[in-house]
């Protein structure tokens, strides 16, 4: 038998992969299914135990499946941590692309407004502003910051859309990352627009709401002084 080369070799675990992903789909798998030995994998895929351990493995990094040692490979398709934590290195890697996810956090927040509005939501206004009220009785400034992404995470969780909010998480860790920490003024400033977008949202104004949330976020992305 032909010795397969180091590339070969890389070339035929991704073609496992993408096999191993489409008998996923094939099959309507869920969280927690198990998938076939490697004994097995091996036997209907023809190709050697090495080359399923290693699709596995790729397949595990993703996020789709979970090896437990001794038990086997299973689905994981309800956590989509690991995916979203790889959108955040590429988008990290592609700054310039930081316009296109600015447009994107846009429309998910501009979507939870007028839910809020839509479904006259009074729990997530009132924790909205607990969160306001807590912005406005703290100096430091590393708190002030988790208050400021506390804020816009509240925000998204009244759209009940459970993908919107692990996408939101982040997209509000990647702003988080390339801001700088808020002076007094900038507080006071955010703060201050915070309470209008709520008050807008509360006399069921959705386009003056909205219209403050835009200029709020991009007086961020503009001076890096905010999520």
């Amino acid at each position: 038998m032909k010795r397969i080369e180091d590339r070969e070799r890389f070339t035929l675990s991704k073609i496992v992969s993408e096999n191993l992903r489409q008998y996923i789909i094939d099959h309507q798998l869920k969280t927690g299914d198990k998938l076939p030995s490697e004994r097995d994998l091996a036997v209907m895929l023809d190709v050697s135990r090495v080359i399923v351990r290693e699709a596995l493995r790729a397949l595990e990094s993703t996020g789709i499946i979970v090896i437990r040692h001794g038990e086997g490979a299973f689905v994981n398709t309800d956590d989509t941590s690991v995916i979203l934590n790889h959108l955040l290195f590429f988008w990290r890697m592609n700054n310039e692309r930081i316009e296109e996810l600015f447009e994107l956090r846009q429309l998910l927040e501009k979507t939870a407004i007028e839910q809020i509005i839509a479904n006259s939501d009074t729990v997530h206004l009132a924790e909205l502003e607990k969160i306001i009220f807590e912005m406005s009785q703290t100096t430091n400034s590393d708190a002030f910051k988790e208050l400021d992404i506390e804020f816009h995470k509240e925000l998204i969780k009244a759209t009940n859309n459970e993908l919107f909010t692990q996408l939101t998480d982040v997209i509000v860790q990647y702003f988080s990352g390339v801001s700088r920490m808020m002076d007094e003024k900038n507080r006071n400033k955010t703060i201050s627009e915070h309470q209008l977008i709520i008050d807008a949202i509360k006399d069921k104004n959705k386009k003056l709401a909205i219209q403050l949330l835009t200029d709020h976020l991009q007086y961020s992305i503009n001076h890096k002084v905010s999520i």
